[in-house]
């Protein structure tokens, strides 16, 4: 329970940001592509863009936390990976 805690606030940082970016996105060029798709889409490469933006460049040092917490970088990045592949398709299936 503690790690599922843990990555719920790992997460929480970018991927409100993610999904609203992506839903607002794709009604700006709402002629050039249907909605789904493209909320879809955007929200599978904004989501690890922001986790890079977030926690490589601006808070380096929080991955200490979640390394003492027993998340490494390399689950960290791959829960955020199938984090939006999992959400991008269910978007793009809709």
């Amino acid at each position: 329970m503690r790690i599922v805690y843990s990555l719920w606030l790992f997460n929480i940082k970018f991927v409100f940001l993610s999904g609203i970016i992506s839903t607002v996105l794709p009604l700006i060029f709402i002629s050039y592509v249907n909605l789904n798709v493209g909320a879809g889409i955007a929200f599978l490469f904004l989501t690890p863009t922001f986790h890079y933006l977030v926690y490589e460049l601006r808070n380096p040092g929080e991955y200490y936390f979640y390394y003492n917490l027993g998340l490494s970088k390399f689950y960290l990045w791959l829960n955020t990976t199938l984090i939006s592949i999992i959400i991008g398709v269910l978007l793009i299936s809709l």
